[in-house]
């Protein structure tokens, strides 16, 4: 390994990287304009790895390319290493992209492609550098082709080691995995993850892929209409969601939301829902009465539960057994919202069956039902 670090050696010193206030507004003739980032404030520290995740328009991709250069700011500030560079140009910014649109040069062979940056940075070593990171990609059998006989996926890899390559303070990927096939997206996202922690580099990762933000990032924003609704480690953003955008975009499968009346008891609280029952909840703010959206994931759900246990109540439509645990879909008396119970593996159930469960008090989630906030 220590070789591989002389080869691939010469990087700069990972930097932090600060957005403060940044906006991103477009505008058109004869069209009202359209605001795509609102504000975003964001600081992520040297050599961590930070995955922008949200749907498609949520802004992740124009923040990423604010902080390439490839964007005009329209407002606030982008600092690397405490020294703004929202005004310099891209060239000048030193900062390694990988796109999702490959961005490949077609008449270079692949190997062509690696150093070409390297070549004209008058780097060192350049054949070397290339030869190593191709063989820990596992590309070393296409550097002497050409992008036009490639596959996407072969694309992607080859897109992704040319960022990688330069070593960059900071990096960013653009949905650096989209057009690999499982086995490709497992193996270099593993790759990934071990350059990033050997040579530091200072990491955005834009993903509308859940299992790709938590395997991959320290930590993540979850973005949505231009702005970040939580930032925090893959566990905070799983274990204790904000809100409820984040709480249903966040988990497979998807949490269960459901409505449900909060029953206040002295000190104990619990949700009513529905003609299935209530479920004790640690959540202390709501008010007796109060209409809520509960939100239960499947995994947290609690089957074999004594019988005078605070328990919902419900019958199965659909049972299938994934080996490793089975997946109930199960109906509610008095709600119309089929909701996902996971049982535990050896479990049988079958249609028809009415099964009971509860969750953990601090897993069952209650949220506003208008604003969507958290409440605790």
């Amino acid at each position: 390994m220590t070789a591989v670090n002389d080869v691939l050696s010469g990087a700069s010193t990972a930097q932090s990287l600060v957005l403060d206030r940044l906006y991103k507004t477009y505008e058109s003739r004869g069209r009202e304009s359209f605001r795509a980032v609102r504000g975003l404030d964001l600081e992520i520290e040297p050599g961590e790895m930070v995955a922008l995740l949200g749907p498609s328009g949520c802004g992740k991709t124009t923040t990423l390319r604010m902080i390439a250069g490839l964007e005009t700011v329209t407002s606030g500030d982008i600092r690397i290493g405490g020294a703004s560079v929202a005004d310099l140009p891209a060239r000048r910014r030193n900062i390694g992209v990988g796109f999702e649109s490959y961005a490949l040069y077609p008449p270079l062979s692949v190997r062509e492609n690696l150093a070409y940056g390297l070549k004209a940075r008058k780097a060192k070593d350049v054949r070397q550098r290339v030869d190593v990171l191709a063989e820990r990609l596992g590309m070393t059998e296409l550097l002497d082709l050409r992008p036009a006989g490639l596959s996407s996926g072969q694309k992607q890899r080859i897109a992704l080691a040319r960022a990688l390559i330069r070593n960059p303070p900071v990096l960013l990927l653009d949905e650096p995995l989209s057009h690999l096939d499982a086995s490709q997206r497992q193996r270099v996202r593993r790759e990934l993850k071990v350059l990033q922690r050997e040579f530091g580099y200072t990491t955005i990762v834009v993903t509308h892929d859940q299992l790709e933000a938590l395997s991959l990032a320290d930590r993540m924003a979850v973005m949505d209409g231009g702005v970040i609704r939580q930032f925090g480690t893959p566990d905070e953003i799983f274990d204790d969601p904000a809100n409820l955008f984040v709480a249903d975009f966040v988990g497979e499968p998807k949490i269960n939301l459901i409505e449900g009346t909060v029953r206040a008891h002295g000190d104990r609280v619990t949700v009513q829902v529905g003609q299935s029952g209530e479920l004790l909840t640690a959540a202390r703010s709501a008010a007796d009465g109060q209409r809520v959206t509960v939100g239960v994931r499947p995994q947290d759900c609690r089957t074999g539960i004594g019988a005078e246990a605070t328990v919902l109540r419900g019958e199965i439509r659909v049972y299938e057994n994934l080996l490793e645990f089975g997946q109930a879909t199960v109906i509610l008396p008095g709600t119309d919202t089929p909701i996902t119970v996971q049982t535990a593996p050896g479990d049988h159930w079958s249609h028809g069956d009415t099964i009971r469960f509860d969750a953990h008090p601090e897993r069952v989630y209650l949220f506003d039902p208008e604003s969507g906030e958290r409440l605790r």
